[in-house]
């Protein structure tokens, strides 16, 4: 009876062992869609043996463990190109926005200002026309205008991304409260000897996500929690421990700070990554670069306009001294440049009644065009820089187009390589169809046998039951 009782121990663990192979496969199966899942792999061992009327016979079959496959190295490559695409796709809309107010059309700076200078030119073929005059100062109105027009756009630019920054600090509190929150179960199920494997899926999609906003790593400590941290070296978590994260209005923008421990830490372009970075390093360094060269061409127009309008021997109309077109550009202290604010500020001296103040000769005559003429020069003068106002805006324009073009160009590269790197870890730890059906079989196979076998025994049984009847 020994023997029997153990052969029918042996088919029990067998018909159990096969049918936890036939959930996992399934399980495998379920998730086949499923993102960041990693197949999970049933680990067998025979029970050990006993010795029984001389001779070691075996008792089954047990489940050792379910554990997932894992690469850390697909894991890490995952992480890092995360924050790479993050960063760049996270600049896309901003750097667009910017190219769209610095561009070269019929309704942009350049145009404007070439109108402004051709209603001078016709000024030269008539210095007494009144309609001339009338067309100058208008032109003049609308190139402040448009000044204003694009330095208000800018700001709406840096807005949207303060309100963009203001929108992701919740969610990535959350996130990293979450990331705490698994450390602690994923520690506790593992001292218990076990696989907490969907907590270990679970974390390391989180962890990609807080790469992508906020940039990152992360270590693995010998209790099986993760500490992640800045680039800078900040820690967001450590242990079961979250830092959290706050965002305030300074002189108008939105201020990101870390808190952690009892101290705090100021989050700039230097010490995040991810969107977070590409949104700071547009608002902080790109857009105000380009608010500066427009600042640098108002501020050359008004000056050299003014130089011209005011000049030595410059009359209006009535033979009188010409005064300012436009007015002067307010003074900016150091460590400021001269021409900080000058587009927003930029403004008429003159209203569109002061027709006859417009200062178009050097004489006093009513057919004198001298001065109209050499404010037409200024047109094609190296002025800015070495280049004229057109020029200078051109460039501009294109420097602001590479930099879209290029963030595209590092935006598509990386995308691909995110594709790639995916497609390895599907390959390498991903559930492949294929594999679990052939798995499914093999248990289904065991399992039928090992019923087979349970049968058997159960007649064997009987039999000797029979007997002593």
């Amino acid at each position: 009876m020994g023997g029997l009782a153990t052969a029918l121990n042996t088919a029990k663990t067998s018909l159990s062992a096969n049918r936890k192979g036939i959930e996992v496969a399934g399980n495998n199966i379920a998730n086949v869609n499923t993102p960041g899942y990693s197949r999970q792999r049933m680990t067998l061992g025979s029970t050990p043996s006993v010795e029984y009327g001389g001779v070691f016979l075996g008792q089954g079959v047990r489940v050792e463990d379910i554990r997932r496959d894992h690469n850390v190295f697909i894991q890490a490559q995952l992480v890092d190109k995360n924050a790479d695409m993050g960063r760049s796709s996270a600049q896309s809309m901003p750097l667009a926005e910017v190219e769209r107010i610095i561009s070269i059309n019929e309704s942009s700076l350049t145009y404007e200002i070439d109108e402004f200078f051709d209603s001078w030119q016709e000024l030269s073929n008539n210095p007494s026309g009144e309609v001339e005059r009338q067309i100058v100062l208008q032109n003049g109105e609308l190139l402040s205008d448009s000044f204003h027009e694009v330095s208000s756009q800018l700001d709406f630019a840096q807005e949207n991304i303060n309100s963009t920054l203001l929108s992701k600090v919740d969610g990535i509190n959350a996130k990293l409260k979450e990331v705490a929150d698994l450390n602690q179960k994923i520690s506790s199920i593992e001292s218990m000897g076990l696989s907490p494997n969907s907590y270990l899926d679970q974390r390391d999609l989180l962890l990609q996500d807080i790469s992508q906003t906020l940039g990152g790593s992360s270590y693995r400590g010998s209790n099986g929690m993760v500490s992640v941290q800045l680039p800078g070296g900040q820690p967001l978590v450590s242990g079961n421990t979250a830092y959290q994260i706050s965002a305030t209005r300074v002189a108008g923008n939105v201020e990101m700070t870390l808190n952690y421990g009892g101290s705090s830490a100021a989050l700039d372009s230097s010490n995040v990554g991810g969107e977070v970075k590409g949104l700071l390093e547009v608002r902080d360094n790109f857009i105000p670069s380009v608010r500066s060269d427009v600042d640098r061409l108002a501020y050359s127009i008004v000056n050299e306009v003014n130089g011209i309008h005011s000049a030595a021997g410059a009359t209006d109309l009535g033979g009188a001294a010409g005064g300012l077109f436009f007015n002067a550009p307010a003074v900016v202290p150091p460590p400021g440049n001269a021409w900080d604010g000058a587009a927003n500020g930029m403004s008429m001296a003159l209203s569109e009644t002061d027709t006859a103040l417009v200062a178009a000769g050097q004489a006093g005559g009513v057919g004198d065009n001298r001065n109209a003429l050499d404010m037409v020069g200024l047109q094609q003068k190296a002025i800015v820089g070495n280049d004229t106002f057109s020029e200078f805006y051109g460039k501009l324009a294109a420097s602001v187009g590479l930099e879209v073009r290029q963030n595209d160009l590092t935006l598509s590269g990386t995308e691909d390589a995110l594709v790639q790197l995916n497609n390895l870890r599907d390959s390498t730890v991903g559930v492949s169809i294929e594999e679990e059906m052939i798995s499914l079989v093999q248990y289904q196979q065991g399992f039928e046998a090992a019923a087979k076998l349970l049968s058997t025994v159960d007649e064997m049984m009987e039999s000797i039951l029979a007997l002593k009847r």
